[in-house]
């Protein structure tokens, strides 16, 4: 995107993540990420809040097909994309189903040519440079009654606060104490050791996030009448899109 295509974009969004964290880098550690978020991921926000029909989901942002391995117990059909290549290679061998489709495609450039029941993403929106741009073509992607399932990280310190690798070292080495209580000596090595590795601590520290409030403050503009649930880090977002003729209704959300 060129200079004035980047100032007509911001004045348009105020949402704008300035230097995003580049979704490749998992490229370099995504047998790692696999192992650690295949002990650490629950799927309870999304599979509480599907919606009532349920033929074909778009699981954008898959990584390694955890949560649409999960929903294609639930749908007919699921299509899963990410730009990732190694983490979609590891979907295809670990996760596979007849009914799932794995693609690989851009979030941020979405070319969609069908309509879903329900669209999902698991902490995906921050990696994309414009998420009101992203939201708007993920609803219109919806079928009437379909139901937009986003969950995302939102920053926990001020800017101010530097990003130390020590910070992450010490935050690892807590988390090792938490695990060896609530889990096996192994899952708590492997966990630990992926927290610790110098490729995961590096996307971290590259990752910008929208606060909690301005991620709020996008879903009230992009997704007129979302419910937004608060969990530890993290915000979900459930937006139904209206059926066809009908004013739009909020379903409540389950967190």
């Amino acid at each position: 995107m060129n200079g004035a295509a980047c100032a007509k974009t911001a004045a348009a969004s105020p949402f704008l993540l300035v230097n995003p964290s580049d979704p490749q880098s998992f490229d370099r550690f995504a047998e790692q990420y696999d192992a650690a978020a295949a002990l650490e991921r629950r799927h309870d926000f999304f599979l509480q809040n599907l919606p009532e029909r349920r033929d074909v989901a778009l699981d954008v942002g898959c990584g390694t097909g955890l949560l649409a391995h999960a929903l294609s117990a639930h749908f007919r059909f699921v299509v899963a994309v990410d730009i990732s290549e190694p983490m979609l290679a590891l979907a295809r061998r670990n996760r596979t189903a007849t009914n799932i489709d794995y693609r690989r495609a851009d979030a941020s450039d979405l070319r969609l040519d069908a309509r879903f029941d329900a669209i999902v993403s698991h902490t995906t929106l921050h990696h994309l440079a414009d998420p009101s741009r992203a939201l708007t073509a993920l609803k219109s992607s919806l079928r009437p009654g379909g139901r937009l399932l986003l969950v995302d990280c939102v920053t926990r310190f001020p800017a101010a606060i530097p990003r130390l690798t020590i910070f992450y070292w010490a935050f690892a080495s807590l988390r090792f104490c938490r695990d060896l209580i609530r889990r096996n000596t192994r899952e708590a090595l492997v966990l630990f050791r992926f927290n610790l590795s110098r490729r995961w601590i590096a996307h971290l520290q590259s990752d910008r996030y929208l606060s909690r409030a301005e991620l709020r403050a996008l879903c009230a503009r992009e997704l007129p009448g979302a419910q937004c649930v608060d969990f530890a880090n993290f915000v979900g977002i459930v937006w139904t899109a209206p059926a066809a003729g009908a004013a739009l209704h909020p379903a409540p959300a389950h967190g």
